[in-house]
């Protein structure tokens, strides 16, 4: 078992020490970079796995699947950061694969942890109720499916996740949440969010890819101080859908695209 007070806390300190006032965060990638982490955002392809983190050699790294809908994206991302602050330290450096968020927690305390984590990081317990009190303006006995869909929209998380979140806090009755169940599931999503004209992007996978910047340059000095054949180089930013000509286009400099490729196996092995 783990203490839920403490990521509790944990969780409003990292809301504090970022200076997130919103209810809801509004975009948990920058905040992970902002907090010194690596995002990298790549198209696995969809239920091929919901995310990864990993410690090597003392850098944090969150990669997220973009292939899955955009909610669910976000709380994975939520959810590996979890696993960064409570699943590995000094002695503990590897990766963490999470192939299926809600299969893995029925199993195992770190996921169960993880998950909880990234609950009140996305939903904190004050920030529902005040959004609830001020912004829905009703009573909690009045909830209905579209006052779960506005709530998607502030807090950038899926229709389950709030249902179950707000259950999860002792805010709706077991009852209720099963008729809001029932009332998505006569209606779809995509309807109840038209019917507000809220965001649909938040029902869709991005296929973003995106890498922190420095990775681009670390190539482009390997290739250039010899380490990797440029066919090595080549081969790295078609994988983020870049070009090395370009980058190199825009620094005035040439290469010889006809390098040998020497170790190119243990180049993408590392």
């Amino acid at each position: 078992m783990f203490n839920a007070v403490d990521v509790e806390k944990q969780a409003l300190e990292i809301r504090q020490k970022n200076n997130i006032q919103t209810y809801g965060i509004k975009d948990i990638f920058s905040l992970i970079e902002d907090m010194g982490i690596d995002m990298i955002r790549y198209p696995f392809g969809k239920e091929v796995l919901c995310g990864l983190s990993s410690v090597y050699r003392d850098k944090k790294v969150i990669i997220s699947n973009s292939s899955e809908i955009l909610t669910r994206e976000i709380f994975t991302v939520a959810h590996e950061l979890g696993h960064l602050i409570y699943d590995f330290d000094q002695n503990r450096q590897g990766v963490k694969v999470d192939v299926d968020i809600e299969n893995d927690l029925r199993n195992s305390v770190s996921e169960e942890r993880a998950d909880y984590f990234a609950a009140c990081l996305l939903m904190p317990k004050e920030k529902i109720e005040n959004f609830i009190r001020y912004e829905l303006k009703k009573s909690l006995d009045d909830i209905k499916a579209l006052d779960i869909v506005r709530m998607q929209g502030e807090f950038n998380t899926s229709y389950a996740s709030t249902v179950l979140r707000l259950t999860e806090l002792g805010l709706i009755r077991k009852v209720q949440k099963n008729q809001l169940f029932d009332e998505r599931n006569q209606k779809s999503s995509m309807l109840l969010f038209r019917m507000i004209n809220a965001d649909e992007g938040l029902l869709r996978a991005t296929e973003k890819i995106e890498v922190p910047t420095r990775y681009l340059y670390y190539l482009v000095s390997n290739y250039e101080n010899g380490f990797v054949p440029y066919t090595a180089l080549e081969k790295a930013f078609n994988l983020i859908g870049k070009s090395p000509a370009e980058e190199f286009n825009n620094k005035g400099e040439e290469f010889d695209e006809d390098e040998m490729e020497e170790n190119l196996d243990e180049v993408f092995e590392y």
